[in-house]
């Protein structure tokens, strides 16, 4: 518990600055969806060059591989030396493996606080909602009471109120006796304003103060409530967070809801559904369009097998993801993967156009061709006219012995 207190502590003045971005790209511009990709934008641009860098180590280190390989093969049976050979072998080539992780560990931090931001964008509470009736178990409860009611969503779905009935929760409060705390409502959910069990037609079952059963109470209700916004992280008085409270639980951005997780937009028919699978889509193929662009410049025989497995994985792995997350958030994913898309593009471009430099220069030019003799260098040049009179002068004595 100490660690994710400190944890949590350590990333708020993190969280209090992009909630405060993100506010303002909303003032700006009036839109979930803009306010959410000028975000992560920003966000990108700050990364720039941690990425760049790892990108740039990262296809250094595919195109070693060949090398690598021959080396973990020469020396697959002595630990030692081969460490020593590969140590070496960074050294000559001037890289570091290490380099293209540092960047992904520093950028963390960034990405997790960018994800929650979004996430939390959309929470709300059911608050004026009392819990009435019910019929106890045991005399010790006669004329109990449920107070400090508090309503949680079931699953990834939060609480929700429909047709003025809370339903679709599960439900935390004290049981109180003539105002004395005497236990409390354990496992209770609700559905369509009714209070029961484990199941529809249980009982709710109340534990004492040290949590063992006391008894149950059979017919509580829930009566009123209602749903409040209750965004995390951003300015309380912005335009964004008037926005979220004026529609608790929606985030309605180009025709869709960003609130809403795409695996339960199926729910409503296929009609209101393609927007979101669209965007689900969208994740995984530019998640793979990213991954070829890095492979396809490294030969087959400098390919990681096992990088080339994540690379068809992953984009698969962040598909399903996006089908239980806000729609909000696979926007955010996506504007990730193009810029990363694009920042790759120009990392490509600026490496062509220096190795087209450096082949136009003097020193990359290719040499004029030469004819067999002037290509001879080194001790053999000196003797080959040598070599090729005595051969001659040896011929000349064998005709006159003829």
């Amino acid at each position: 518990m100490i660690v994710l207190a400190a944890s949590k502590s350590v990333l708020e003045p993190i969280y209090t600055v992009m909630g405060a971005a993100l506010a303002w790209f909303y003032n700006l511009v009036p839109s979930y969806g803009v306010a959410i990709i000028l975000l992560t934008v920003a966000v990108r641009l700050i990364l720039f060059p941690l990425t760049t860098k790892q990108a740039r180590s990262m296809q250094a280190m595919q195109k070693l591989q060949p090398e690598m390989k021959r080396l973990q093969a020469k020396y697959k049976n002595d630990r030692q030396k081969l460490n020593e050979e590969m140590m070496k072998f960074y050294k000559e080539h001037n890289v570091n493996p290490l380099a293209g992780c540092l960047p992904l560990v520093l950028q963390m931090p960034l990405f997790i606080v960018l994800y929650r931001l979004i996430h939390d964008l959309t929470k709300v509470v059911i608050v004026g909602a009392i819990v009435v009736g019910g019929v106890p178990s045991t005399e010790a409860l006669a004329g109990a009471q449920v107070t400090h009611v508090q309503f949680h969503g079931v699953g990834r779905t939060a609480a929700k109120i429909v047709g003025d009935k809370v339903t679709h929760a599960t439900l935390t409060g004290d049981v109180e006796v003539n105002g004395r705390v005497v236990g409390k409502l354990a496992g209770a959910k609700v559905d369509d304003g009714i209070v029961h069990g484990p199941s529809k037609s249980d009982p709710v079952t109340v534990a004492d103060t040290t949590g063992k059963k006391s008894g149950t109470i059979e017919g509580l209700t829930v009566d009123g409530g209602r749903l409040v916004a209750k965004p995390k992280h951003i300015p309380k008085g912005s335009k964004l967070t008037l926005a979220l409270q004026r529609h608790p639980g929606h985030m309605q951005s180009w025709g869709i809801d960003l609130a809403k997780r795409p695996g339960d937009a199926g729910k409503a028919g296929v009609g209101g559904a393609w927007p979101y699978y669209l965007l689900v889509i969208a994740v995984v193929a530019s998640g793979y369009y990213q991954q070829r662009q890095m492979t396809a410049r490294t030969p087959a025989s400098a390919q990681n097998q096992q990088a080339q497995m994540m690379g068809r994985i992953f984009p698969a792995f962040f598909g399903l993801i996006s089908l239980s997350i806000p729609a909000g958030v696979v926007v955010y994913f996506i504007a990730s993967n193009l810029w990363q898309i694009g920042q790759q593009a120009w990392i490509f471009r600026e490496q062509d156009a220096a190795k087209a430099k450096g082949s136009s220069s003097p020193s990359g030019r290719d040499l004029p061709p030469r004819d067999a003799e002037s290509r001879e260098t080194g001790p053999n040049a000196a003797s080959k006219p040598q070599q090729r009179s005595s051969q001659r002068s040896g011929n000349r004595r064998r005709k006159r012995k003829r």
